[in-house]
């Protein structure tokens, strides 16, 4: 006999459940089970999970959650999907549907609910879509526990006759409690009889939440962490270590004994369990048929364009056609009606379109890259700049669609590292694009397909040791200090191996000390401490939106998914992460806000603004002698990718001439090739210091880029294609291999195919050697190629438009240097850097002309304007933003007021703060309002300014932080402070009071007196 779990919940149901669906369904399929259960609490979180892990097993899954339900109904209930598409569909509305209420400001929930009213609209009709299990949690269960027997039938007469009886079933539990408390026998027997009464057929639970009874202890933790607090004083813990993945003769011994407590209930222990198995059956799905398991899903060909007039109405028609029109762009002479349409490189050249279009449209991907070339297209309308990271660049057809910049036929990419007919899951694009204009992307990505067919993707984060620890201390009631002190103290090792690093790390010593002092004398908590933190490792901790994860479908796609708004942007996100994408067959789109994309677009922006020259990025030089000096100059500070001191170092001795030079600098300067020592005997080969060497003549057409040294993974599938004949799909295949379980798998394939090309065993075991290594060390090069193009395009804005690039790293920030050393960096080029200036600086860093001195029309010189530049000078006016304690509404009435024509004007319309008016004075940004002609007398006449706002903030009350009012006086106060002195020589002015001439300014009281003077009305003006 076997036995259904139906309520299961897993560890993705954060904090509250303890094992892994692989784990629960690994137990049930080793008791016999034919099916079994995941509900997760709040979502399906872990479906995806577990239905791979029972097709694995060879169980039919069953899918269901775990919520709360609003007014007039309370308490929480298991919903379980029909075994249908309909079934799978409802539950994933049901769940988006009680988190969409969390995402409402005006109503604000603080955790999902699911509304009687949308609960009845998905359960349906006389064939249910969804069933309703009432068990100890409800409001039914818990009236029962309280033994309010009339109260717990109306209720679920009320449940009854908003769903109907088919959809309803009563969840019958024990755990073996102590009598009279809830999930006891007793509470079992009630719920069996209150449903006999009523007429709903009951069903048999254990509420599981862990895989094995040794998990028990985990669950405390996680219950007291729930509710932030210590498992002394937590409430909800559960009553005994019951609520385990038990064996079928455990629940018939069960189902007998709740029957048997159970005076007049007229359902027998086999009844019980068979009504268990019924609803089991009618939940169980095929993946395949109800779900879409392991299809492709990519939005209808008329979404991406096809159909209407002049496209083609078969996706892999229209693939090819937009590729011929590319071909003509990137390729004018080797495509069709080109001067070099009949050579060789013409005929590789079609011959590789041909190849990759038959292999996508085998594969019936062409709507996927359609949808992706849609995609940048309708970002490149956007005017933010993208391009495709990774192994996607190796494709001629991402290539000549323009959502890859790297030309692979240049480069000699491997198309199969990207893409096979050996890889039935849809292939991963990345898209970089500007990181200040990522969520406008984003939204403009929903608006062009439609709410219905996107939505974010979520990540689920795991307990690392530090996360671990504190949760842990904090269930066992430590103090806050402790568990600092001891968070502090873990670092680099996973949480399973905390007792072992107690042992083996020098910086844990004092605690293992301390670990023995307390067992000695006869306390635990350390220990236990150790042990809870121990069992936490890894366990999905919370959710989260992922940073650049969209989702992309066809109409269905919310059919398919639950979705919960997300946490940044408000934004749709779905509950499956990134590993069941591919499960799922969903498109997944990365799209990732890189700050140095955002910095070479303001770059460019910037120099439009000032010179109305726009720059072609794509049509630059790649062999710029000027951007190689310098960065074989290595002052490469700000330039993607090369400004760490280790690049620096690398490209010194690297010495780069060519873009291919930056390719292999990036495809080095990785932790596996840095720790294998391969870049020492690569820059000897380079440099002749030592010959190149390949181990037989059949590679060095292979290795000579790299002077024989394999660095590349595209080397590794030619050295498997050409020393085994296996072709590049399966050579991927066997790359992929290395470093794993399958590594011998393939050293056995790859040493009798060798020798039967007749290669000795010297070269075999050699190249075997190498192949071996690789496994820790090698990286794409198409990754590299896709790094090199915005490396050099920084390097070039770097060398020709000093100013405009350094602005854009003030700007976005893209790189490792604080904003000090990047202005360190300016003055080392020579780039002038104007000052704050309330009249001229704005919430950017922006360029200004410099005038034929080299200084800024009407502001001082520049210590740097002697450095010729051959051309137009400007320089980097400094923001407002760069001042610190400048709140985001002074800065808009900064700006929105400008210009001011005295320091009373710009009080009274731009209302600062008084904290941020006494900034803005010792950073010299009031110096507008004072003309003096000499450098020095500024910097003098600035310590009056900052004197005078220093006086009169003083008398003034504190700042409101609203700006309204921000320096108020009362009338003596400003009579005292600000009534101008007399001039020399005007009416008041005492006799001999004051002998200086005040043209000279020598005289402070003089100089004060002239500023004020300035200052019409002063005494009586208030400060709004």
């Amino acid at each position: 006999m076997s036995f259904v779990h139906l309520h299961v919940a897993s560890a993705y149901s954060a904090h509250y459940g303890a094992s892994r669906p692989e784990e629960l369904v690994r137990a049930a399929a080793q008791d016999g089970a034919e099916m079994l259960a995941c509900t997760g609490r709040d979502g399906l979180y872990g479906a995806i999970k577990h239905v791979s892990a029972c097709r694995r097993y060879g169980l039919w899954p069953i899918l269901g959650t775990d919520l709360a339900v609003a007014a007039p109904l309370t308490g929480r209930i298991v919903l379980l999907g029909r075994g249908s598409s309909s079934g799978y569909a409802a539950l994933c509305r049901a769940v988006s549907a009680a988190h969409a209420g969390t995402a409402q400001p005006a109503n604000p929930q603080t955790s999902p609910q699911l509304r009687w009213e949308k609960l009845t609209e998905l359960v349906g009709g006389h064939e249910p879509q969804l069933y309703v299990l009432l068990g100890p949690q409800s409001d039914v269960g818990r009236a029962a526990a309280a033994r309010h027997y009339a109260e717990a039938r109306q209720l679920l007469l009320q449940w009854r006759r908003l769903l109907g009886q088919q959809a309803l079933r009563v969840e019958v539990v024990s755990h073996l409690a102590p009598p009279g408390e809830a999930l006891s026998t007793s509470h079992a027997a009630r719920m069996l009889s209150i449903a006999e009464d009523c007429g709903i057929t009951p069903v048999l639970t254990n509420m599981v939440r862990f895989a094995s009874e040794e998990d028990a202890a985990t669950i405390d933790v996680l219950d007291a962490v729930r509710v932030l607090s210590s498992m002394q004083s937590t409430q909800t813990l559960q009553p005994n270590g019951q609520g385990w993945l038990k064996p079928a003769a455990a629940m018939a011994r069960i189902a007998e004994e709740i029957c048997s407590t159970s005076a007049h209930t007229r359902t027998a222990a086999a009844g019980l369990v068979e009504n268990t198995r019924r609803l089991a059956e009618d939940c169980a799905l095929d993946p395949s048929r109800d779900m879409s398991y392991g299809t492709p899903k990519v939005p209808e060909t008329r979404i991406i364009g096809l159909g209407k007039e002049g496209a083609a109405g078969n996706p892999s028609r229209e693939l090819a056609q937009r590729c011929e029109t590319g071909l003509a762009l990137r390729f004018p002479t080797l495509a069709p009606g080109g001067s070099g349409e009949n050579t060789t490189a013409a005929a590789d050249l079609r011959h590789r379109l041909d190849h990759e279009l038959g292999t996508i449209r085998r594969l019936g991907f062409s709507s996927y890259f359609l949808t992706v070339a849609e995609v940048v297209d309708m970002i490149e309308d956007l005017d933010v700049r993208v391009a495709a990271r990774g192994s996607g660049a190796s494709s001629l057809v991402n290539y000549l669609l323009r959502i890859s910049q790297v030309d692979p036929i240049r480069h000699g990419l491997v198309f199969e590292r990207f893409l096979s007919e050996r890889r039935s899951t849809l292939p991963d694009i990345d898209l970089d694009i500007e990181s200040a204009r990522r969520h406008e992307v984003y939204r403009s990505i929903f608006d062009r397909f439609g709410a219905e067919r996107t939505t974010l993707m979520s990540m689920q984060n795991s307990y690392r040791i530090r996360g671990a620890v504190r949760d842990a201390g904090l269930a066992l009631g430590l103090p806050g200090e402790q568990i600092d002190q001891i968070a502090e103290m873990m670092w680099r090792f996973p949480a399973e191996q905390f007792r072992e690093a107690l042992t083996e790390k020098p910086e844990l010593r004092g605690l293992a000390a301390q670990l023995e002092s307390e067992r000695a004398a006869g306390r635990q908590q350390l220990d236990l401490l150790v042990d809870l933190t121990e069992r936490l490792d890894r366990l999905p901790r919370h959710i989260s939106t992922h940073p650049c994860g969209i989702i992309l479908g066809d109409q269905r796609l919310l059919d398919l998914t639950p979705t919960q708004p997300s946490g940044v942007t408000g934004l749709p996100m779905s509950q499956f992460d990134k590993h069941d994408m591919d499960p799922m067959g969903f498109l997944k789109l990365d799209v990732l806000g890189v700050r140095m994309q955002s910095t070479i677009s303001y770059a460019l922006q910037e120099v439009h603004r000032t010179t109305g020259e726009r720059i072609e990025l794509d049509s630059l030089d790649t062999s710029d002698p000027p951007t190689y000096q310098m960065i074989r100059s290595t002052e490469t500070l700000g330039c993607f990718q090369i400004e760490s001191p280790g690049q620096r170092e690398l490209v010194g001795k690297l010495v780069p001439e060519s873009l291919e030079d930056l390719i292999l600098d990036s495809s080095l300067f990785r932790p596996g090739p840095m720790e294998s020592g391969m870049v020492t005997p690569y820059l000897e080969r380079r440099h002749g210091f030592t010959a190149m060497r390949t181990p037989h003549p059949d590679l060095t057409p292979i290795l000579a880029e790299t002077y024989g040294v394999t660095v590349y993974h595209e080397q590794v599938l030619r050295i498997f294609d050409t020393m085994t004949g296996c072709g590049l799909d399966v050579a991927d295949e066997f790359r992929r291999a290395l470093g794993t379980a399958r590594e011998g798998s393939v050293e056995d394939k790859f040493r009798r195919r060798a020798q039967r090309r007749n290669y000795s065993a010297e070269v075999i075991d050699e190249v075997w050697n190498i192949l071996h290594s690789f496994g820790s060390f090698g990286f794409c090069k198409a990754h590299g190629a896709a790094f090199a193009v915005p490396t050099f395009e920084s390097a070039w804005l770097k060398v020709h438009h000093p100013e405009a690039f350094l602005a854009g790293l003030f700007e976005h920030d893209p790189g490792m240097y604080p904003l000090r050393l990047l202005i360190a960096e300016a003055r080392r080029m020579g780039v002038a850097l104007l000052p704050m200036d309330v009249n001229r600086s704005s919430g950017h860093y922006r360029l200004e002309a410099l005038d034929e001195s080299g200084t800024a029309q009407g502001q001082k010189k520049s210590r740097w304007a002697e450095l010729p530049m051959g051309r137009q000078r400007f320089g980097i006016r400094m923001a407002l933003t760069s001042l610190k304690g400048m709140s985001q509404a002074e800065l808009t009435r900064i700006v929105a007021g400008q210009p001011y024509d005295s320091l009373a004007d710009f009080r009274d319309r731009a209302r600062p703060r008084r904290p941020t008016l006494r900034a803005l004075a010792k950073v010299g940004a009031l110096d507008c309002f004072l003309t003096t002609p000499s450098q020095q007398e500024r910097l003098s006449r600035r310590g009056d300014v900052v004197a005078l706002v220093e006086q009169m903030t003083a008398s003034a009350p504190a700042a409101s932080d609203s700006g309204a009012s921000a320096l108020t006086s009362t009338t003596s106060s400003l009579h005292v402070l600000h009534t101008p002195r007399p001039l020399p020589g005007s009416p008041g002015m005492p006799p001999g009071s004051c002998r200086c001439p005040w043209e000279t300014s020598s005289c402070r009281s003089c100089r004060l007196s002239i500023l004020l003077r300035r200052v019409p009305r002063w005494s009586v003006m208030s400060w709004h």
